[in-house]
């Protein structure tokens, strides 16, 4: 039972409506709608029926493996690591919150995660990307050139949507990235939802970049050009197409020409993959991605293939094999 007085007694559930609302002023529109699916989904499930103060470092912990072992809404499992250290995210700043407005004692909460396993993140061979600039060679179009464009930048599939031709400057071979386009959405506390398509600057300050085009992308860009600065690059109108769109545009266009089925996001794992491969400094390619650490670029988008693994092996020095003759046997001083 709630062992406080007054207002300490407040059901975790209607703190976290009471602490939304007031999130709601103070972060991006994206991430507000992030927060409401999270606690309606996931959080306000399991721990709303306690008191705030009931809830514990063991309770956490025990929901925390909840989550990971049958976590998911469609009963098929549990949840990736990250999704839950991202609901942890959200209970631990709300209960910080709750504390300090009920002047309560904070309660540091050590926890642990199960490994749930890392997804292997699909690349492109050489020989598939190939295919693949083969198959958009042969059907130009903004939507293919958007395709390319991602392969050889490493732009996000938001900043495809996003892009503008008033952000593409051929003479000067540079493309501005300044935006995204993601569709957000929301869920109420009576488990409706709905979403709107917004437009909006990139997640952080290093996604707002200038990529250099090179002279392939811009051959492909040239044609395709149009002097009205709003049309979209995938569209060639003023109105955009939004990601999911996009999304399910790609999956029919890689089945067509007999590629794998890989996710969009694929072609800039591809594009940080490929600059590693051929040489590039890990600065200059989380740069290029919009990075704010190269630990970032290193650990998500770097993945090299066996053959650049062998090429590494095999550049160690070489030296003569040991002797194992007697003579050598006798001399040898292994303690």
């Amino acid at each position: 039972g709630c062992i406080l007085m007054s207002k300490a007694c407040i059901y975790y559930r209607d703190w976290l409506e009471q602490w939304m609302n007031r999130k709601k002023g103070c972060v991006k529109e994206s991430t507000s709608a992030n927060y409401s699916v999270a606690v309606v989904n996931h959080i306000a499930p399991c721990l709303g029926h306690y008191f705030i103060e009931e809830i514990t470092e063991e309770v956490l912990q025990e929901t925390v493996l909840y989550w990971m072992y049958q976590g998911r809404l469609d009963g098929q499992g549990g949840l990736s690591q990250k999704t839950v250290k991202d609901l942890v995210v959200i209970v631990k700043s709300s209960l910080r919150a709750a504390r300090k407005y009920y002047h309560l004692p904070d309660a540091p909460m050590e926890l642990y995660y199960p490994s749930s396993g890392q997804r292997s993140i699909a690349v492109l061979t050489p020989q598939q990307q190939e295919h693949l600039v083969q198959a958009v060679l042969h059907s130009r179009s903004g939507c293919t050139a958007g395709i390319l464009v991602s392969l050889y930048t490493g732009l996000r599939i938001g900043e495809i949507c996003a892009l503008q031709w008033g952000q593409i400057d051929l003479e000067h071979a540079v493309l501005s990235v300044k935006k995204t386009m993601q569709r957000i959405f929301y869920k109420e506390w009576d488990g409706h939802g709905h979403s709107r398509l917004a437009v909006t600057p990139p997640k952080t300050g290093n996604a707002l970049r200038d990529m250099p085009l090179s002279s392939f992308l811009l051959s492909l860009l040239r044609p395709l050009a149009l002097r009205n600065a709003d049309a979209y690059l995938l569209t060639g109108a003023p109105t955009p197409m939004e990601p999911r769109t996009y999304r399910s545009y790609f999956t029919r266009f890689l089945r067509a020409n007999g590629l794998p089925p890989i996710r969009f996001h694929s072609l800039r794992h591809t594009f940080a993959t490929r600059c590693i491969e051929d040489g590039a400094d890990y600065k200059t390619v989380s740069s290029l991605l919009g990075h704010a650490s190269v630990n970032l670029t290193l650990n998500l988008y770097v993945h090299p293939q066996m053959e650049a693994k062998r090429r590494c092996v095999e550049c160690l020095p070489v030296y003569a094999a040991y002797s194992t003759d007697s003579h050598h046997m006798k001399n040898s001083s292994i303690l």
